[in-house]
């Protein structure tokens, strides 16, 4: 049996703590190697709104110093909350999306969810991947919370129905819950 490997997001920082506590008994990503993992710091980006810096998750190395016959490369496990590649977080993205699903314009919905700290032309680009993922994406028939069948003609809309049911209605915040859960990110290929 292979031993599992590390997860891709944690759902927050005391998960991110867990993670590196039983670090040595996960496989690397890269060469299967258990025992050889260590914490290599963190990752750090500017935060959503204002210049601080904040923590976006875990960098791990897996050791070929010394004795250790680890393959010298390292992995991150991101927070759920990060949108890998982008300033924003997932929650302000989910509740543009909400906005922009529920009627309004992409620009007074980017401009609510977003509260004038990211450009307009972020939020363009941003639905833009949305929307292209939302077309790959299979659609099989969503069922409502009742069982029948979605009735939403954009694929979008589609897509978050079917994530309602995936990961439950009780998140409030499916964004997050889907990479948490899936450990797959919003714009991996």
């Amino acid at each position: 049996m292979r031993p599992l490997g590390p997860p891709r997001f944690a759902d927050s920082d005391v998960a991110l703590g867990a993670v590196l506590e039983g670090i040595k008994l996960i496989a690397c990503p890269h060469c299967r190697r258990t025992g050889a993992l260590i914490g290599h710091g963190f990752l750090r980006g500017y935060a959503e709104r204002g210049s601080e810096i904040v923590v976006r998750g875990r960098r791990f190395f897996c050791s070929n110093r010394g004795r250790q016959r680890g393959c010298g490369r390292t992995f991150s496990v991101k927070l759920s909350t990060v949108v890998a590649g982008f300033l924003v977080r997932t929650l302000t993205l989910w509740v543009f999306l909400q906005l922009v699903l529920s009627g309004l314009s992409r620009r007074t919905a980017w401009l609510r969810a977003a509260g004038g700290a990211l450009s307009l032309s972020s939020g363009y680009r941003l639905w833009q991947r949305l929307c292209e993922g939302a077309e790959r994406a299979p659609r099989p028939p969503v069922p409502r919370g009742d069982g029948t069948p979605s009735t939403a003609r954009e694929p979008l809309a589609q897509l978050w129905a079917h994530l309602r049911v995936v990961i439950g209605s009780g998140k409030t915040e499916l964004l997050s819950g889907f990479q948490g859960r899936l450990q797959r990110g919003l714009f991996d290929g």
